[in-house]
C-alpha cells in the first residue's frame, strides 16, 4: 500500500538563503548576546555605585550642615549679652512676661546675625524658661511660648544640651498660624553652673532640605528620602510613603550618618542612568542590523547565481510539461546542473518524437470516429418525435401520456446539453420536478415531494445535475411497501449554500451505513454529522455528485449523509454561495 505524505514544497533557492541565514545570524546573535549581556551587566555595575556616590555625597553634604548649625546653635554661650538676658529670664514659667526693649533690640541683632544669608532657614528662635521668646523676625513670631503646644523640648532635654534633629511637627507660635517645619534645636546651659537657662531652635522651610541637596545632581524623577534615628521621616515633608525597594525599574540605595543617625535612602529610576547606555545601543544595534543586511544581501546575490541555472532548466520542464516539446535547456555550466541538462535535452528530443508517432495514431483513429458520429441520429430528430408523440396523445386525450412525453422531453434537453456546468438553482428544482412526476406516474401515491426554496435563492448558481441522482438513490433504495415523502429546501450558512434532500423511507442500518461511507470513502469521527471525504474510484451515484463537488471547490464542501432520528435519511449537499457574474 502506497502512502502519500503531504511535504511543503521548498526550492532550493529558498534552502540556500535558510542556510546563508543560520550560519550568519545564528554566531552573529550568539556573540551579540554574550557582548550584550556582559554590557549590561557592567552598566548595571557603573549605576549602582554611581547611585551609592550620590547617596553618600548628600550624607556628607547633610553633616556638613548640621556641623554648621551645631556650631551656631553654640554661639549663645559665648556671647555676655545673650547669656545676661537667658539668665534674667530663668525664673519659672509664666505666661505674658514683659520684655524691655533694649532685650529684644539685643537678641534681635544677635540672632539676626545667625541668620545672615541662610535661605533656608524659615526662623532663629530662643526660648526662654519663663515663656518669652526672641527670633529674627518681630512681625511673624510671637514673643511668648506655650507649654501645651512645644513637645519638642522633651528631646533636648534627653539630649542634655546635645543637638537634636526634630521630624515635622507643628507649631503655634508663628503670628499667621500653625505651621508644620523640621528644626534643629538643643538646650542652653549656663557654662559654669550648667543650669539650664532656654533653648534655642532653628526652622527649615519647607524647600530647606532641596537647597541643601542642591549642589548634587539626583536626577528629575529620582526619589530622595530622610529618616531619623527613630525611623521618621524627615524628608518629604508632605510625603508618608516609603522607598518601594520592590520596583525593578528603580534603583535603591541607603546609607547611615555616623555622625547624625539620619539614615538616607535614595531611588533613581533605571532608565534615566541607562539613557547613555540605551543609546550607544541603539547605534550598536542599528550598525549590527546594517552589517547583517549587507551579509544576507551578499547571500542572496550568492543563491540567486548557484540556482539560476537550475530554475532555468526548471522553466524548461514547465513548458514541455504544457507541450512545448521543441523546447531545449541552455547548458550555461560544466558540473552536475550542465550534465542533467544534456539529458534533459535529449529526454525531451526522444519524447518528441514519439509524441509525434501517438499524435499521428489518434489523428488517424479520431478520423475514423467523426465518420461514424456522422452516421448517428441527430438529437433534433428525438426532440422532434417526442413532440409528434405528445400532439398526438392530447389529440386523443391521452393526457397522463402527454404529461411524461413533455417531461422526457425536459429530461432530455436538459441532459443533453453538455455546454452548460452552472446553472441557476431553479433549473435544476425544475429538472427534478419534471424526474419526480415521472416517477409518481410509476409509483402512484407511494411517492410524495414537497419542495422548498425561497424565491431569493432560485438563481443561485449551481453545479447541474447534483440533485437528481440523490432524489433517484431514495427512489432505488429508500422505497417500501408504506408511502415514501422526499423533501428538498435550501437555506444559507455563512458564506455557503445548504440544499437537503430529506426522506421518511427505509433508511440505513449502521452496516448499510458503514457501507455507504466505504463507497464514497468518507473518513470522519462522527459518521452521523460531520465527515471527511476522500478521492477513491466508484461507480456508484452519490461519490460521483460528491467527487464533482469536491474536485471543483476542495474541502469542506460536498455531501454529507445524517441518520433521520425516526426513519429515513437526510443527505447534505455544500456549496460554496455565489452568483451569475
Amino acid at each position: 500500500m502506497l502512502v502519500h505524505l503531504n511535504r511543503t514544497f521548498l526550492s532550493l533557492r529558498t534552502k540556500f538563503m535558510i542556510l546563508f541565514m543560520a550560519l550568519i545570524t545564528i554566531p552573529f546573535m550568539i556573540s551579540g548576546a554574550f557582548t550584550y549581556t556582559k554590557y549590561a551587566a557592567n552598566v548595571e555595575q557603573s549605576t549602582k555605585n554611581y547611585t551609592l556616590q550620590i547617596v553618600d555625597q548628600i550624607r556628607i553634604n547633610l553633616d556638613r550642615y548640621v556641623k554648621e548649625i551645631d556650631r551656631l546653635t553654640l554661639s549663645p554661650l559665648y556671647d555676655p549679652n545673650v547669656l545676661a538676658i537667658l539668665k534674667n529670664h530663668s525664673s519659672s514659667y509664666q505666661k505674658g512676661v514683659y520684655l524691655t526693649a533694649e532685650e529684644q533690640f539685643k537678641m534681635n541683632l544677635f540672632i539676626s546675625s545667625m541668620a545672615f544669608e541662610r535661605s533656608e532657614i524659615e526662623s532663629i528662635l530662643i526660648f526662654t524658661d519663663d515663656g518669652s521668646m526672641f527670633s529674627n523676625s518681630d512681625t511673624s513670631v510671637m514673643n511668648y511660648w506655650s507649654q501645651d503646644t512645644n513637645n519638642w523640648m522633651a528631646d533636648d532635654i534627653l539630649e542634655d544640651g546635645g543637638l537634636t534633629i526634630n521630624p515635622p511637627h507643628t507649631v503655634s507660635y508663628y503670628t499667621s498660624g500653625p505651621k508644620t517645619v523640621v528644626s534643629l534645636s538643643r538646650l542652653i546651659r549656663e557654662p559654669y553652673t550648667h543650669s539650664k537657662i532656654g533653648y534655642i531652635k532653628v526652622d527649615l522651610k519647607t524647600e530647606g532640605f532641596e537647597n541643601i541637596f542642591s549642589s548634587v545632581q539626583f536626577g528629575n524623577n529620582s526619589k530622595l528620602y530622610i529618616y531619623d534615628q527613630k525611623g521618621t521621616i524627615l524628608y518629604p515633608q508632605a510625603s508618608a510613603s516609603e522607598p518601594d525597594l520592590n520596583d525593578p525599574g528603580l534603583l535603591s540605595a541607603s546609607t547611615r550618618s555616623k555622625y547624625t543617625g539620619l539614615q538616607i535612602w535614595g531611588q533613581i529610576p533605571l532608565a534615566e542612568l541607562r539613557k547613555e547606555a540605551k543609546d550607544i545601543t541603539s547605534y550598536t544595534l542599528m550598525i549590527s542590523l546594517i552589517s547583517l543586511a549587507a551579509a544576507l544581501l551578499l547571500a542572496v546575490l550568492s543563491s540567486d547565481r548557484l540556482v539560476k541555472p537550475i530554475r532555468h532548466l526548471q522553466s524548461k520542464m514547465e513548458l514541455v510539461k504544457k507541450g512545448f516539446f521543441k523546447e531545449r535547456a541552455i547548458v550555461s555550466t560544466h558540473d552536475e546542473i550542465g550534465q542533467l541538462t544534456e539529458v534533459f535535452n535529449r529526454m525531451v528530443g526522444e519524447i518528441e518524437r514519439l509524441v509525434r508517432e501517438v499524435y499521428e495514431t489518434k489523428l488517424r483513429e479520431r478520423d475514423a470516429e467523426i465518420s461514424a458520429l456522422q452516421s448517428q441520429m441527430n438529437p433534433h430528430f428525438l426532440y422532434n418525435t417526442l413532440e409528434s408523440i405528445n400532439m398526438m396523445a392530447v389529440k386523443h386525450h391521452y393526457l397522463a401520456l402527454s404529461d411524461v412525453v413533455t417531461n422526457l422531453g425536459k429530461l432530455l434537453r436538459y441532459t443533453v446539453d453538455k455546454r452548460q456546468t452552472f446553472v441557476y438553482l431553479r433549473d435544476e428544482v425544475r429538472f427534478v420536478e419534471a424526474y419526480l412526476q415521472i416517477q409518481e406516474l410509476r409509483s402512484g401515491d407511494r411517492l410524495r415531494a414537497e419542495i422548498f426554496i425561497d424565491p431569493s435563492l432560485q438563481i443561485v448558481l449551481v453545479l447541474k445535475l447534483i440533485l437528481q441522482p440523490l432524489v433517484e438513490n431514495v427512489i432505488e433504495h429508500g422505497m417500501g411497501s408504506e408511502p415514501v415523502t422526499i423533501r428538498i429546501r435550501a437555506v444559507t450558512e455563512n458564506d455557503d449554500l445548504i440544499v437537503s434532500v430529506e426522506d421518511d423511507g427505509l433508511g440505513m442500518d449502521e452496516a448499510e451505513m458503514e457501507q455507504v461511507l466505504r463507497r464514497i470513502d468518507y473518513a470522519g469521527e462522527d459518521p452521523y454529522v460531520k465527515q471527511e471525504f476522500g478521492h477513491k474510484s466508484s461507480g456508484y451515484a452519490l461519490r460521483n455528485v460528491h467527487q464533482r463537488i469536491r474536485l471543483l471547490y476542495g474541502k469542506p464542501y460536498g455531501l454529507v449523509l445524517r441518520k433521520n432520528a425516526h426513519k429515513g435519511m437526510t443527505v447534505l449537499i455544500r456549496l460554496p454561495f455565489q452568483w451569475e457574474e
